[in-house]
């Protein structure tokens, strides 16, 4: 009886096998854990600290390097989740936003990468280079569907908001669109962690790095030795408003005369030939706008300079911005056509419009227009030289919001200056440098002068915007899916 119940020295090691492969396997998936929250928080910090942005070049190496050696893509996935919520959560309690907002974020966000980390594993190892760039143009296409499947922010929701902190290494954003600096980030970290992985490759992958880097630098180069045609002294104003404060308190005759009046004037006198104020900074009814546009008028006529002020047309109901020439004569007006969450209001339809000042194409728009890409190209097909953007913004949003705006200066080559009512105004060069700014919600009321060049003829993002980046990804994603898992030549 006993001896027939013995175990066989083969089913002995079966089990230690077996039992091996248990203890593998979940010292793997804590590996891939791991990898998840790494990859989610480098990937978080630049949007807290610009500086930080370069860690995102090595975000996804840990995770990418598991993969080729398991190809496991169920706990690529499960790696997905952990780098959804490490990414999303810590931006999600700093942010404060509504709750419906924040949840729909967090789902989003992290659902988008899952997708992304499992299909790291099912691209990454069919082959070296097509598998490396395949990556990188797959996390390209989930950041265009993050901004535009369920536009909450819009453009503001990039995984690459933070890097127009690197204005001068991102200039091939006006070709591609901010997103190709995740399709030069993705391929570049495919391709390290093959060169780690697979030694036969090395001299592939790393051939295929410089190659990549140095198209990027080419592109660079190229953009920035253009010579701008010229340029313009600009201004923007803002201050925090407090009806309890007369002086801070711009509808008041005080308050609009600390404000507005000296400080409009004290840019007039430092040369600014335009001024803009910031969003919803004073509330205009039709019963008393002539006596508002008058004031203003004064203004424009006594300094000889231009005006672009954002008001609320309380008898409609719009967030409005209005274009006054030093004649103190309103040209035109335009209204907010992207509304923020929960905004209250009626939105514009989209109609922009435009100015000629001194020679320069002159346009405008209006705090979250900004985000979004189809108003921003359509400034550079206008051939604007200058955007100006009334904002309002709050402390958590402030310096996510001026991040996002840097790159849409780079994508349409023309210069964006935002005055601020509450939030920051500053003076964004068309290479997206910050040429001055002004925290208001730390230093209180101020003003901020430069002269802005210009730059003519349109960016190949305002021709076409995504469409020959998203072509370009799709035939990639598709070449390397048709490739055998055996052939690692390619």
């Amino acid at each position: 009886m006993w001896r027939g119940s013995r175990l066989s020295l083969s089913q002995v090691k079966g089990i230690i096998i077996l039992a091996e492969k248990a203890n593998q396997t979940k010292y793997s998936s804590w590996l891939y854990r791991i990898a998840g929250v790494y990859g989610g928080l480098m990937l978080a910090a630049g949007q807290f600290f610009p500086l930080l942005a370069i860690l995102q070049l090595v975000a996804l190496i840990p995770l990418m390097v598991l993969v080729l050696k398991n190809r496991r893509l169920g706990l690529g996935a499960m790696a997905g989740l952990y780098m959804g919520l490490a990414y999303t959560i810590p931006q999600m309690i700093y942010l404060r936003l509504p709750v419906i907002v924040t949840l729909i974020l967090l789902v989003y966000l992290t659902v988008i990468m899952v997708v992304f980390c499992w299909s790291v594993g099912l691209m990454l190892t069919r082959s070296v280079i097509l598998g490396s760039l395949a990556v990188g143009s797959f996390w390209f296409l989930l950041d265009w569907i993050n901004y535009t499947l369920v536009p909450i922010w819009g453009m503001a929701q990039s995984f690459a908001r933070s890097w127009s902190e690197y204005n001068n290494i991102i200039g091939f954003i006006s070709v591609t669109g901010l997103s190709g600096v995740l399709f030069v980030s993705g391929s570049l970290q495919g391709l390290i962690a093959n060169f780690i992985v697979d030694k036969s490759s090395r001299k592939r992958a790393l051939s295929a790095c410089l190659a990549l880097i140095m198209i990027c630098v080419i592109v660079n180069i190229s953009i920035n030795s253009e010579k701008p045609a010229g340029s313009i002294k600009v201004g923007a104003i803002g201050w925090n408003p407090d009806e309890n404060n007369d002086a801070c308190n711009p509808d008041t005759e005080i308050g609009f005369e600390e404000l507005f009046v000296k400080q409009a004037s004290q840019a007039a006198l430092e040369g600014a030939r335009i001024i803009n104020s910031g969003e919803l900074g004073f509330y205009i009814s039709k019963h008393d706008r002539a006596e508002w546009m008058e004031k203003f008028a004064a203004v424009a006529r006594h300094n000889d300079i231009w005006l672009i002020v954002g008001y609320l047309n309380c008898t409609d109901d719009e967030n409005r911005l209005f274009f006054m020439s030093p004649e103190g004569k309103v040209v035109d007006e335009y209204t907010k056509t992207y509304l923020t969450p929960l905004e209250t209001g009626k939105k514009g339809n989209g109609d922009l419009k435009t100015v000629q000042v001194d020679g320069f194409t002159v346009g405008a728009m209006i705090c979250q227009d900004d985000n979004f890409s189809q108003l921003t190209r359509r400034y550079g097909n206008l051939k604007a030289d200058i955007v100006f953007c009334p904002t309002a913004d709050w402390d958590t949003v402030k310096n996510g919001h001026l991040q996002a705006v840097r790159a849409r200066a780079i994508e349409g080559r023309y210069g964006i200056v935002r005055g601020a009512v509450y939030g920051i105004s500053a003076i964004i060069s068309p290479t997206g440098e910050l040429l001055k700014k002004w925290d208001h919600l730390n230093t209180g009321a101020g003003y901020v002068v430069s002269d802005i060049p210009v730059y003519k003829g349109k960016t190949i993002f305002s021709r076409f915007g995504f469409i020959p980046s998203l072509l370009f990804s799709i035939v990639i994603i598709f070449l390397c899916l048709v490739i055998s898992r055996r052939s690692r030549k390619v």
